[in-house]
């Protein structure tokens, strides 16, 4: 009975309804306008498909587990730890606070700080055209976290992972820098260490990802049933499947 209780109040408060309104429109008007008809089957498809842990979680935890959390040796061998930007959004209260993707990096950053002390380099600009720097925003957070600034190096003027990764790659050059440990969310992760080492060739990038979003747990039925938060997870699937493949059609 319990379960039956879920089912029903999560197909209520999902996406479902929505689905099958749609569905049920292009099974109705079939016959008298047909190719409209197939769009619309195709547009509930899809909506279906986005929605439910079975389909999203499969290819978005594949992504995300392109490289594995990072261990004690390799936090070591680092020297650097390089933050990424992941945005930064306006508060009704005045001023701005990272993205729920960039509060995680951050959290990442501060914490293994404090279990292995070293230069942070935060990378990010305007990329929203705000009047305030993302790299400004998370290093205010890192001091406030007890992170002294002296410790903390600003590169303000990136819009994207590839001027991350060229402003990063001007910033330390004459550092003598030969490892860095690359922060940054775990389905950015991939097209992150690829284009870093583009313009980092001789510097050994190690991957350090945070914020992991899907799960690899056994399907059920619950899995089946669509759940508006997976077209956020969607969303990042498909923007990062589809800047990968521009990064290797590009470069």
């Amino acid at each position: 009975m319990f379960i039956l209780q879920k089912i029903i109040s999560l197909s209520i408060f999902s996406p479902l309804p929505i689905i099958l309104i749609i569905f049920f429109i292009a099974l109705t008007t079939f016959k008298k306008y047909k190719k409209r008809s197939i769009i619309l089957i195709i547009i509930s498809l899809c909506l279906y498909l986005f929605s439910i842990d079975a389909f999203v979680d499969k290819y978005l935890y594949k992504l995300e587990n392109s490289y594995s959390s990072i261990d004690n040796t390799s936090l070591e061998k680092g020297q650097i730890y390089v933050l990424l930007g992941g945005g930064i959004v306006p508060v009704s209260a005045g001023g701005h606070v990272p993205t729920v993707n960039a509060e995680s990096r951050i959290l990442k950053t501060i914490i293994l700080y404090k279990k292995f002390p070293k230069k942070i380099f935060i990378s990010g600009g305007k990329p929203l055209q705000n009047y305030i720097t993302e790299s400004k925003v998370y290093k205010d957070i890192l001091i406030d976290s007890g992170i002294p600034e002296i410790d903390i190096i600003e590169e303000d003027n990136s819009n994207t992972t590839k001027e991350n990764a060229q402003f990063i790659a001007n910033l330390t050059k004459d550092k003598n820098i030969s490892s860095i440990i690359l922060i940054t969310s775990a389905s950015h992760m991939k097209r992150s260490i690829n284009i870093f080492q583009k313009y980092m060739p001789n510097i050994e990038i190690i991957p350090c990802p945070s914020n992991f979003l899907a799960s690899n747990r056994e399907l059920i039925i619950f899995s089946f049933i669509p759940k508006f938060h997976n077209y956020f997870k969607s969303s990042i699937l498909l923007w990062e499947t589809l800047g990968n493949f521009y990064y290797k059609l590009r470069y």
